[in-house]
């Protein structure tokens, strides 16, 4: 549940909104993915956090520069599919 309010903490907090930038990441999963159909961005999504939850545990288990790279990069990934299904819904 921590995990989900942070994540939509991140999300809510730089949409973009108010001139703040996007991570680059973030920006490209957006941009690709808008071209997608919706059940094929929730099938990447699920890939995605299976890699950020994976990601977390390499992190958890030796904390390393690139268990937490990896684990942005998939945080940021998932907020991409959430700026395009909300997009969508818009």
């Amino acid at each position: 549940m921590r995990a989900w309010a942070f994540l939509k903490g991140l999300w809510q907090g730089a949409d973009g909104a108010a001139g703040e930038a996007v991570d680059p990441v973030r920006a490209k999963a957006a941009k690709r993915l808008d071209r997608l159909a919706t059940v094929d961005v929730l099938n990447w999504a699920d890939e995605v956090g299976s890699g950020l939850a994976r990601a977390l545990d390499d992190y958890r288990k030796q904390a390393t520069p690139e268990s937490l790279l990896e684990a942005h990069r998939g945080a940021q990934s998932l907020l991409g599919v959430l700026d395009v299904l909300s997009r969508r819904e818009a």
